[in-house]
């Protein structure tokens, strides 16, 4: 897939919510007198919240082989690492490349970085080249984005809330115009998305490794019959109503396509936290 944003997606992406749940990103230590002079607007700053989303095409031979691996290596060595969740979407189910995962994880900091990878650390160096050499193998691409969420752009799901699939949206925006786009989200998009009872809807943007004017959002849904009811905002709006609110976002975007994107839960984990044990 040649042009992607998955968080969240952000979650998106874009990202987000029963999958990709708010974190804050280290922001390091300011003086007192710094705090007091930013703190006006900081608070009208939204919490920006970083992932990973590493999108990977399998070969077609590889997929039940990649898959075991992914179950069996990937995800115990990533909670050995500490990573609290990971989030894996499927492309091409039922329509696409179905060979095609997005992998989403959060970024702690940026510091992680500066070491060994993963892999080389946790099981040293031989050990641990022969994983990524395996991993490798089984692709036939690999490519990493970093995103940011937008979670004031978003409907954040319940949490007992299981989807199914999510309808992704790619939206590439007129340079300039971001500030506008996020506006229309806002406040002409989201307040019909939650007339409608939306489940969840989850926006992101990227920042690196892709384009920094696309946009990822996701409505998700718990079976794909709801799509056979249509566009939630024409339910919402009626026909006419739900074309002027279309009209409104026409002058920001350059580009845009539409995606469905399965959810695989046996790929996905999330480590449970002391308060949701009690």
């Amino acid at each position: 897939m040649k042009r992607i944003l998955w968080v969240f997606l952000a979650a998106a992406i874009i990202l987000l919510a029963v999958f990709l749940l708010p974190r804050a990103v280290g922001q390091g230590t300011a003086r007192p007198s710094q705090v007091v002079a930013a703190a006006p607007e900081a608070t009208a700053v939204p919490q920006r919240n970083w992932y990973t989303v590493n999108i990977v095409t399998v070969r077609p031979e590889s997929v039940n082989e990649f898959l075991e691996f992914q179950k069996t290596q990937t995800i115990p060595l990533l909670q050995r690492g500490g990573v609290k969740s990971r989030d894996v979407w499927q492309s091409g189910a039922p329509f696409g490349d179905g060979g095609t995962f997005i992998l989403v994880t959060p970024i702690a900091d940026f510091a992680h970085y500066d070491q060994e990878p993963r892999a080389i650390q946790l099981l040293g160096a031989e050990a641990g080249r022969a994983y990524q050499e395996k991993n490798r193998r089984m692709l036939v691409s690999s490519r990493t984005l970093a995103i940011q969420d937008r979670a004031e752009l978003s409907v954040v799901p319940n949490v007992s809330f299981k989807p199914k699939a999510g309808i992704l949206t790619l939206t590439t925006v007129v340079a300039g115009h971001a500030d506008a786009y996020e506006a229309y989200l806002k406040n002409d998009l989201l307040p019909v998305l939650k007339r409608g009872n939306v489940s969840g809807f989850l926006v992101s943007r990227t920042t690196f490794g892709g384009d920094a004017n696309e946009y990822a959002s996701m409505q998700l849904v718990d079976s794909y019959a709801e799509i056979d009811k249509g566009p939630l905002t024409r339910r919402v709006l009626g026909q006419p109503a739900a074309q002027e609110l279309l009209a409104k976002a026409t002058p920001h975007i350059a580009a845009q396509r539409r995606e469905l994107q399965r959810y695989v839960p046996d790929l996905s984990f999330r480590v449970a936290t002391t308060s949701q044990n009690r």
